[in-house]
C-alpha cells in the first residue's frame, strides 16, 4: 500500500512539473488580410530587426528560428533572409521587429531558479507581397518562457515561442492568400 502512495506521488510530481514548464505564445492585434488577389508562395523573405540596443544574438536567433520553422513546413518554395534570392518569381516578405524583451540567461536561471521570473519577447510582424509591396497583414506575437525550473525558462525559450507563433500565422496567411 505504501508503494502505491509513493508511485502516485511521483506521478503527480512529474505531471505538476511538466505542467509548470509549459511555455506560452500569443498572436494579437492581427489586421484583416488586405489582399483579394492570390500571392505567390514561391519565396518567403524574412527580415528581423530591433531598435533596442544589444540584441544582436536575440535578433539573429529569432530570424533563424522563423526561417527554419517555415522551411520545415515546406509551404514555400524557398525561405531565406537574402533579398537577392527572391528573384522575380514573387512571394512574400515577413518583416519582424522586436518591440520588447525581458532576458533571462542560463546563469540567472541557475542562480535564482523560479525567482528569476519569466523571459518575454514581443514582436511585430508585417507581411507584404514582394511584387506589389502591398501589406497583406500585420500582427504581434509574444513568447514567454516557463520560468518555473532551472531546466528551461531562458530567453531562448521565449524567442522560440514567438518564432513558432510567427511561423503559424505566416502559414495561415499563405493558406488564405497563396496561389
Amino acid at each position: 500500500m505504501k508503494l502505491v502512495f509513493i508511485s502516485h506521488g511521483l506521478i503527480l510530481l512529474v505531471l505538476l512539473t511538466l505542467t509548470g514548464c509549459a511555455s506560452n505564445g500569443l498572436i494579437k492585434n492581427a489586421t484583416p488580410v488586405t489582399t483579394s488577389t492570390p500571392v505567390s508562395i514561391d519565396f518567403a523573405l524574412i527580415e528581423t530587426s530591433t531598435a533596442l540596443g544589444g540584441l544582436e544574438n536575440e535578433t539573429h536567433l529569432l530570424n533563424d528560428q522563423v526561417i527554419s520553422g517555415l522551411r520545415e513546413r515546406e509551404v514555400f518554395g524557398d525561405v531565406d533572409e537574402d533579398p537577392a534570392r527572391a528573384g522575380s518569381s514573387g512571394g512574400i516578405k515577413v518583416e519582424i521587429i522586436i518591440l520588447q524583451i525581458k532576458t533571462i540567461s542560463r546563469d540567472e536561471r541557475d542562480w535564482a531558479g523560479a525567482l528569476a521570473g519569466r523571459a518575454r519577447i514581443s514582436v511585430q510582424a508585417t507581411v507584404t507581397d514582394l511584387i506589389s509591396r502591398k501589406t497583406i497583414e500585420k500582427f504581434e506575437a509574444e513568447g514567454q518562457s516557463s520560468g518555473g525550473s532551472n531546466l528551461a525558462g531562458t530567453t531562448n525559450e521565449a524567442i522560440q515561442q514567438a518564432a513558432e507563433q510567427v511561423v503559424a500565422e505566416v502559414i495561415a496567411i499563405s493558406r488564405r492568400t497563396g496561389s
